[in-house]
């Protein structure tokens, strides 16, 4: 019965891998794929509660079976990596390892706040600096953690923008949609211009100077009027903090 069960619940997580592969790739809509792949959750789940009751460790399965490798799109919307070691935890189970990286999160969150959001690999950056005593947490985790700080309120969570660039709201943010327009113009390069954004969006000047300066009273941005373009305007919450700054200004 427990190989069985195994090789059932093997075949559900490769079943879910493909699904999201082909997601991916376009080849499915996001409604087919919401639907679908909550099944196969379901039907995983199932599995293991199965596996479970006959007294199998799932954490060994998934090592001896190389699922994390082998499967990793389907172990991260499971979320089978919050099945390490003990060792490889310092100790802690995996509810405080992850509490334990949310806290540091919820510092570095804190601290930039002002800015509305924050690039994603900027945060991993910065929470995995506040955590020097977990050698081993990883960038995975830290998602991880922000995942589950998201899911418990304490954070809006992490957002994709239109040009694929992942940030954290820091706060919850009510864009109107020109003003997100704006900000997903203005996330590849951390700054964007009057004149780009005239350009990009077809909009008046008086109507793409009126929404960067929506987005400067937010906090969101912050003006630098020297360019012969008409104004530059930058984004701190986007920007790396290697970036170097414009002379006479500083956005932080």
């Amino acid at each position: 019965m427990q190989e069985r069960l195994e090789t059932e619940l093997y075949a559900s997580i490769a079943t879910l891998d493909q699904l999201k592969k082909m997601f991916d790739l376009g080849a499915i809509d996001n409604r087919s794929f919401q639907r679908e792949s909550q099944a196969l959750l379901q039907e995983v789940h199932h599995h293991i509660d199965s596996l479970k009751r006959v007294g199998l460790d799932i954490s060994k399965f998934i090592t001896g079976e190389q699922i994390t490798e082998a499967f990793p799109d389907a172990a991260d919307l499971l979320r089978l990596r919050e099945y390490p070691s003990v060792r490889s935890l310092h100790g802690m189970s995996s509810d405080q390892y992850y509490d334990y990286i949310g806290l540091a999160i919820l510092d570095v969150a804190t601290e930039h706040a002002s800015k509305g959001l924050m690039g994603l690999a900027e945060l991993i950056v910065e929470v995995v600096r506040c955590l020097p005593e977990l050698k081993t947490v990883t960038y995975n985790d830290v998602i991880e953690a922000v995942n589950r700080v998201a899911e418990h309120g304490l954070l809006p969570g992490i957002r994709t923008l239109r040009g694929g660039v992942k940030v954290v709201e820091l706060r919850p943010l009510e864009l109107r949609r020109d003003q997100a327009d704006v900000v997903n113009l203005a996330a590849s390069r951390g700054h964007i211009s009057v004149e780009e954004v005239m350009m990009q969006l077809k909009w008046s000047e008086d109507h793409a100077r009126q929404v960067l300066a929506s987005l400067v009273e937010t906090g969101m941005a912050v003006a630098d009027i020297r360019f012969s373009t008409g104004g530059r305007y930058y984004f701190p919450g986007l920007r790396s903090r290697d970036t170097a700054e414009p002379h006479g200004t500083g956005p932080y």
